[in-house]
């Protein structure tokens, strides 16, 4: 909303603003502690898969993000960026955006379900 420039208003903008960033700090900062934590951290997914390492269906995010809840690692499904599920077996690195300008990155090890 547009509010008169009186001085009284230019400082309370100022104020607002000056809390904004304080706030964007810390969550920054908070991302920064879990990226640091997440950084080392390897899941492993058991899926069904065929005689060629294809999976009968593919690990998303939301997989991710349950098995990293296993792990006691709380992470939102849509911070977890995956360009397309995962299909095939194997180690895979997955990029999971915290803040917009933290990224963590953890390794995910598709597995076959015995």
């Amino acid at each position: 909303m547009a509010v008169l420039a009186t001085d009284a208003n230019r400082k309370i903008i100022e104020q607002e603003r000056q809390a904004h960033l304080r706030r964007e700090a810390k969550l920054e900062g908070e991302a920064q502690d879990l990226s640091k934590l997440l950084s080392g951290v390897a899941i492993t997914i058991p899926r069904k898969a065929g005689e060629n390492d294809q999976l009968f269906g593919s690990v998303t995010a939301n997989d991710i993000a349950d098995a990293l809840a296993a792990e006691k690692y709380t992470v939102e499904r849509r911070r977890i960026h995956l360009d397309e599920p995962i299909r095939t077996l194997g180690e895979h690195k997955v990029a999971i955006r915290l803040h917009r300008n933290v990224t963590a990155e953890v390794t995910v090890n598709v597995t076959r379900e015995e």
